[in-house]
Formats: C-alpha cells, sequence, structure tokens
C-alpha cells in the first residue's frame, strides 16, 4: 500500500511538467504490440497517461529485453480506466494526495479494477489482464510493476 501511495505521489507531480508528445514512431508501435479493440482504448486516454504509459514500456522493455507481447501490451494499458474516469487531471491529483473518503476518489484508487473489466470486454490476452490487475508475481511481472512504479 506504501508503495502505491508513493507511486500516486510520482504521478502527481509530475502532472505539473510538460506532457511530451506520442511521436508518430511511438504510435507506430503501440498499433503494432495492441489488438484493434486494445489500441482504441488505448487512443482514449489522455495524452498524458498515453506518454507515461510509454514511459513504462521503455523502462520495461531495459529490464525485460526478452518480454513478451502481452507483458509489453500491460505496460501501454495498465492505466486504461483513466480514459473513462468520472475525474479531471486537478480531481486525480487531489485524489493522489487527499482523503480517498470521497466514492469519486475511492474510484481513482479502483483503477485497476475498473481497466480489467475493460481489457476483459475486448478479450485481451489472460497475461495481460493478469499483469494489469498485478496478480502476477513472477519475475517479469515484477519488472513491470517497478517499471511503472518508477515513473
Amino acid at each position: 500500500m506504501t508503495l502505491h501511495i508513493v507511486h500516486l505521489y510520482k504521478r502527481w507531480r509530475g502532472m505539473g511538467k510538460s506532457l511530451g508528445v506520442v511521436s508518430a514512431d511511438d504510435l507506430a508501435d503501440v498499433q503494432e504490440l495492441l489488438s484493434e479493440a486494445e489500441f482504441q482504448l488505448w487512443c482514449a486516454m489522455a495524452v498524458a497517461d498515453q506518454v507515461h504509459t510509454l514511459q513504462v514500456l521503455r523502462i520495461f522493455e531495459r529490464l525485460e529485453p526478452n518480454a513478451q507481447r502481452f507483458d509489453k501490451c500491460a505496460a501501454l494499458l495498465h492505466d486504461v480506466a483513466k480514459a473513462i474516469s468520472p475525474m479531471g487531471r486537478m480531481e486525480r491529483s487531489l485524489a493522489t494526495l487527499g482523503s480517498f473518503r470521497r466514492e469519486r476518489w475511492r474510484w481513482y484508487r479502483r483503477h485497476e479494477d475498473m481497466g480489467v473489466n475493460a481489457l476483459l470486454k475486448v478479450g485481451s490476452h489472460q497475461r495481460t489482464i493478469d499483469l494489469v490487475r498485478r496478480s502476477a508475481q513472477d519475475e517479469v511481472a515484477l519488472h513491470l510493476y517497478a517499471a511503472d512504479d518508477s515513473v
């Protein structure tokens, strides 16, 4: 739980910085990895969240150069539920650091579960779903979680 809060704090702190861009090469890489339905989910994410997922993917690829396609898909889709978030960027910032008693803010803390539901609906591979749920605990999975928690 403490690591999760630290991760959310890092994300909150980074929200005020340059959002970055998704290059044509990045977009081609994403489209090559994801199914059409997964790609549509990814495209629905805010640019800042897309950039974050690409950062996670690049770090993960350095940690796991032989990662399988479905592992890489999880790097790109781990925050996919934020695309359907009922909260704007400022509220997400407040939810990251504030009280989680409000229902909308509790939703933010459960976004991985909501992402899993979205991935189930589009027929994502079970490995991708397990990684997004953070239920896999093998070495590759731990490297993915470390990559996400680092940015």
